[in-house]
């Protein structure tokens, strides 16, 4: 025995990334290891190392009789060769072929050693010790030293079969994906050179940041604007006061000027306007001072001309009224710049968007790539590992040893708990078939389930190789069967006492169902009147089975006899009766068909005329048809004096047998009662 771990359920070595246990997969594992031991091509490495120890060894294992020396496989055998193609086989781990000729002797011989696959099979156990970590590996000889080669050796071969498909299979997987991870950095590395040069040809390494500035800038504009139209309204206000003075001053009024100080901020906001434009409207400082200035201008134009008591002559009104026209005409200049720049602008930042869901399009492009390649690059990196590292935990923790002493068979026991189980399911069976046994088996039974007087029991007796004559007279040498036949004659002599005391001469014979006996039993009761020199007449009445006629030969005359009663007279049935090897016994048969006794005898027939033939005869028997399935015994009750009932122990009672039974009851005295026919000998009731 040797016993391996596997470590699926253990965690306890170095790991190069965390899992968790999976006892599913764990199961399923276990179930791999066992059958990838179990299957033919690790059996057959051992099988070949096997061959190559007794071949080379001082100490065999098996020792070959005379008679495996003597076979085909045994001379054919090529010892060199089988060496060769052995060790071949275990340095190319593939199993040996029966389409090989000289692999097929191989393996041919290998059957001699009970080396073969399968014969190591019989003897081999392998399986998980239920809910631990190890594997069993048991195998059962009559060497001890064999079973321990055996068991260490295939622990052996199967390490060395499953590692080296673990590395090919590694090796396959590194190769598979490190032609994916090469195709996915390709991919990716297009990808960014197509982002890099979208944003070269574009002129933008950063749409965000260039249209952020966009924006600020049209903020900025548009402030400037804003301030540009106030300006102009207060310039349009001035001149238009200008206009007025100058009105009033060619009517003959007298004007009076305003106070210097405007003339003077004027001629500053002018200058302030234009050094702003001059330095590209974008001096935060300058625009700030130029809005105070304004300001300021509002505020002297707004006190009026009572500031001064100095008049004001046309030509200052007309040089105001120019330098204002002259202002405002800038004004209208910086605001039709400034309303272009602002166009300018948003156009642009609408040309942003469009290269920004470009980028943002080819920089998702880029980032799938870049997970797909880190992926793949992981996957690829798993599988270096798993080729660097091995992740199988198989280790040998018990190793096969010889044992000291044979196991012991426990043959006695086993032989003796399999005669003691053998017994009790036979006693098992007897008692569910007794319990199933709904039959008519034994006297007892039958009174319990039949409400009919029973006169007389017949066992059973084989009359299938031996006439009935020849039972009734003891014509046989054994004693068994003697004493079975005995039994069967004293049987019938009750139930010729019963005929006899009944003070009955015609007699018919029924039963409910067919195949119950009354042929044999009909003429084992004649045979039985005959020996007591009683003079018997059997009439075959039993239209549908005319076994009687065709047993004891008789002539089928009972249909066609037809006498008128004034010429019936003893010698005319003499004419139709066969005379029997018996002494005593006379037959009427029948030529049977499908009909009732009233569709096809005549009017004068021979059933008229039983009482004439009863002066004749001790006694008459007639077998009828069974009650369950015919009227033929119902008709002929009413010529008999006696009817009786057969019935045999292997027959159930049913609802239909019950319908019969109750006829039987109804034929009052005329039912001289039942005679349970075929009964063991066990049942007899004695």
């Amino acid at each position: 025995m040797s016993q391996i771990s596997t470590g699926f359920t253990t965690s306890d070595q170095v790991r190069l990334r965390e899992e968790n246990l999976n006892l599913m997969e764990a199961d399923v594992k276990f179930d791999n290891v066992v059958q990838t031991i179990n299957s033919p091509l690790v059996i057959s490495f051992l099988s070949c190392n096997l061959l190559l120890h007794d071949l080379t060894s001082n100490k065999p294992f098996i020792h070959l009789k005379n008679a495996d020396r003597e076979s085909k496989a045994f001379r054919e055998f090529n010892r060199e060769a089988a060496l060769r193609i052995c060790k071949e086989k275990l340095d190319s781990l593939t199993i040996l072929s029966s389409y090989h000729p000289e692999e097929r002797k191989i393996m041919e011989f290998l059957k001699l050693y009970k080396y073969d696959v399968e014969s190591i099979r019989k003897m081999l156990y392998v399986g998980r010790l239920q809910k631990t970590d190890y594997i069993d590996i048991i195998y059962r000889s009559e060497n001890p030293e064999l079973s321990a080669y055996v068991v260490n050796t295939l622990f052996k071969e199967f390490l060395r079969y499953y590692r080296s498909s673990r590395s090919e299979r590694s090796i396959e997987n590194v190769e598979t994906f490190e032609a994916l991870v090469n195709q996915k950095k390709m991919e990716l590395d297009t990808k960014l050179e197509a982002l890099r040069m979208y944003k070269s040809s574009q002129g933008v390494l950063n749409v965000d940041v260039a249209s952020g500035n966009e924006w600020d800038l049209i903020k900025q504009f548009e402030k400037s604007l804003f301030d540009e139209k106030s300006n102009n309204n207060t310039l349009q206000s001035s001149l238009a006061n200008v206009n007025a003075q100058l009105v009033e001053l060619n009517s003959g009024k007298t004007v009076y000027s305003s106070n210097n100080n405007v003339v003077t901020l004027r001629n500053q906001l002018n200058d302030l306007n234009d050094q702003y434009l001059r330095g590209g409207s974008s001096d935060q400082a300058l625009a700030d001072k130029i809005k105070t200035l304004r300001g300021q201008l509002q505020k002297a134009l707004a006190e009026g001309t009572g500031t001064t008591s100095k008049s004001t002559s046309k030509e200052e009104l007309i040089a105001r009224k120019q330098n204002l026209q002259a202002e405002l005409s800038a004004s209208n200049l910086n605001i039709s710049n400034l309303e272009s720049k602002i166009s300018r602008l948003r156009s642009s930042v609408g040309s942003f968007a469009n290269k920004e869901a470009t980028v943002s399009s080819l920089t998702q492009e880029v980032t799938l790539a870049q997970e797909e390649y880190t992926k793949l690059k992981e996957r690829l990196n798993s599988a270096l590992d798993n080729r660097t590292v091995p992740q199988d935990g198989f280790r040998q923790t018990l190793k096969g040893q010889p044992a000291f002493k044979p196991e012991p068979s426990h043959r006695l026991i086993i032989m003796g708990l399999s005669g003691v189980s053998a017994f009790m399911l036979v006693a098992m069976c007897i008692l569910l078939v007794e319990f199933l046994d709904s039959s008519i088996k034994s006297p007892s039974v039958f009174g319990r389930s039949v409400d009919l007087k029973l006169i007389s029991t017949v066992n059973h007796a084989n009359l299938r190789k031996h006439a009935v004559l020849d039972v009734l007279q003891g014509n046989r040498k054994d004693e068994t069967i003697m004493k079975r036949e005995n039994i069967f004659r004293e049987m019938l002599r009750k139930l010729r006492y019963a005929l006899e005391s009944s003070g009955k001469q015609v007699f018919l014979f029924t039963s409910t169902e067919p195949q119950q006996g009354k042929t044999t039993l009909t003429q084992a009761v004649a045979y039985s009147l005959s020996l007591s020199n009683r003079k018997v007449l059997v009439i075959d009445t039993n239209f549908c089975n005319n076994d009687i006629t065709l047993q004891m030969e008789a002539r089928p005359m009972l249909e066609t006899f037809n006498v008128p009663p004034n010429e019936f007279s003893i010698d005319k049935v003499k004419e139709i009766v066969t005379t029997y090897s018996v002494d005593n016994i006379e037959v009427i048969g029948c030529k049977g068909g499908d009909y009732t006794p009233s569709e096809i005898l005549p009017k004068n027939h021979l059933l008229n005329y039983l009482p004439q033939l009863k002066l004749h005869y001790d006694f008459i028997l007639m077998e009828g048809a069974p009650l369950n399935d015919y009227t033929d015994s119902k008709e002929l009750a009413a010529y008999a004096d006696g009817v009786i009932a057969i019935f045999s122990s292997k027959a159930t009672v049913k609802q239909i047998d019950k319908d019969s039974i109750d006829f039987l009851h109804q034929l009052g005295d005329k039912f001289v009662g039942a005679v349970l026919n075929n009964v063991n000998e066990d049942f007899l009731e004695l």
